[in-house]
């Protein structure tokens, strides 16, 4: 029930900004019409549903509440009424909040599961405290803070049974970890995506994954061959400053040898040979795998160093990754964040106050879905600069088509990044936001799309 009402409430949020141009003064009116109608059919969806949930947590008031006979279908009707009627006020503009009524739906919920599931138990079950442990539930998932749900609910409902505390934790929590994986957003956050604000998690954003292996990985000083003895391997290791190298045989990796290696061997290191004690086939990262999966491998194996393979020959070296690479790659990655802010700075500074770079994924089936750039009505105050698909960018022209989970960048003012999210969520299976600038990690590749296209217009 708590994320139908997060759906409920973002379709109707969308269905209203989708028409508040035609709408205009009479979006309320509107959507008052339609709670009108709700509330006719059953009077107690009105206003915040308090009384209603204080009947819930009296046992000896459900009946008289709800009517008797079959209680538990009752109860959930009344659930799914107030999740239509709350999505159907707030998205009218009204600002009547959302806390009780999602306090009222997890009573109504918490009561059915005890009337549903009362017969199968010896004994009467007490729908009181199942209703306080659906009030926690519910609000759990749709403001995903099960903590405040624990602890607002317990207090509020003024409960002395100090048992209920496991069963309210457990289920928040379970609600709460099952809304993270099936919604992205909360209650809270839905408005928010929707005005292009995109609400991360402070341990989202790992600078590491802006940068490739590629981009600082180095040859190895000394590469080995399996005929080699431990002595040689020894001094050339030695010799470089190296605990590790790869072992190559014609061409194709085929092992990995440390020190630690060579130093485990008992036998005369001028006879015995590489092939003899190296790793073989050993755990490789390709030129665009992000160092902070790099790194992860790494931890994994307690291992210091990775061979980097050809993207299309696993077997062709083309270098080593280290730790002390890491340490480059976090130094780069933070000065290119510094940078790109720095110069989107420079940039508002010489445009418009609001004007800049916006980026925005399009999502599935949405207006510009498998469309070529110059068949979609564009908003006024907007450009397209660029088109990301996986590892390549694209330069727009009119006959570039679009496709579902390209990211697009656009240039205009803070009012054309709103019509752009609206225009990119029309006919969408999921709304989309703006991304922020740390996600759009330079490309190694840029191409033109059609260049020699000279009768398209630029977008």
């Amino acid at each position: 029930i708590g994320l139908f009402f997060l759906k409920v409430l973002d379709w109707t949020e969308g269905l209203a900004a989708r028409y508040d141009a035609r709408l205009g003064p009479l979006r309320p009116v509107v959507a008052g019409l339609m709670v009108a109608g709700l509330l006719m059919l059953e009077p107690r969806l009105f206003g915040t549903g308090q009384d209603v949930t204080n009947s819930l947590l009296n046992s000896e008031r459900i009946t008289a509440i709800v009517g008797g006979g079959e209680l538990w279908w009752v109860l959930m009707l009344l659930a799914v009424g107030k999740a239509v009627a709350t999505s159907l006020t707030i998205s009218s503009g009204a600002s009547g909040g959302a806390f009780m009524p999602s306090l009222f739906m997890g009573a109504a919920v918490g009561t059915a599961f005890a009337r549903i599931f009362e017969p199968v138990f010896a004994f009467d079950l007490e729908p009181g405290a199942f209703a306080v442990v659906g009030m926690a539930a519910m609000f759990a998932v749709v403001a995903k803070a099960p903590l405040t749900a624990i602890l607002i609910v317990f207090e509020i409902t003024g409960a002395r049974d100090y048992g209920l505390i496991l069963p309210l934790m457990l289920t928040a929590v379970l609600g709460s970890f099952l809304a993270d994986r099936l919604s992205r957003d909360s209650i809270y956050t839905l408005a928010l995506r929707r005005m292009g604000i995109q609400v991360r998690k402070a341990g989202e954003v790992d600078l590491l994954d802006t940068i490739d292996v590629r981009r600082v990985m180095r040859p190895p000083d000394y590469v080995a061959s399996p005929g080699d003895s431990l002595e040689h391997a020894s001094a050339q290791l030695s010799a470089a400053r190296s605990h590790g190298t790869p072992v190559v045989d014609s061409g194709e990796l085929v092992g990995i040898v440390t020190v630690t290696d060579i130093n485990r061997s008992d036998g005369d290191p001028a006879t015995v040979r590489v092939s003899d004690v190296m790793t073989p086939r050993p755990v490789t990262v390709v030129p665009s795998t992000p160092v902070s999966q790099a790194l992860e491998r790494m931890a994994v194996l307690g291992v210091g160093r990775l061979p980097v393979v050809d993207e299309h020959e696993p077997a062709r070296l083309v270098g080593l990754f280290r730790r002390e690479d890491a340490v480059r790659a976090y130094h780069e990655a933070l000065g290119s964040s510094t940078d790109i802010g720095l110069e989107r700075a420079r940039l508002a500074q010489r445009t418009d106050p609001g004007a800049g770079y916006y980026d925005f994924r399009i999502p599935p089936g949405s207006i510009a879905d498998n469309r070529r750039v110059g068949e979609v009505s564009w908003p006024e105050g907007s450009t397209l600069v660029s088109v990301r698909r996986g590892r390549e960018v694209l330069v727009p022209r009119g006959s570039t088509l679009l496709r579902a989970q390209d990211v697009v960048t656009a240039f205009g003012t803070s009012d054309s990044k709103q019509r752009m999210i609206d225009r990119l969520n029309s006919g969408a299976d999921e709304p989309t936001a703006e991304i922020p600038i740390l996600e759009m990690a330079e490309s190694p590749l840029v191409s033109e799309e059609n260049p020699a296209d000279e009768g398209e217009s630029d977008a």
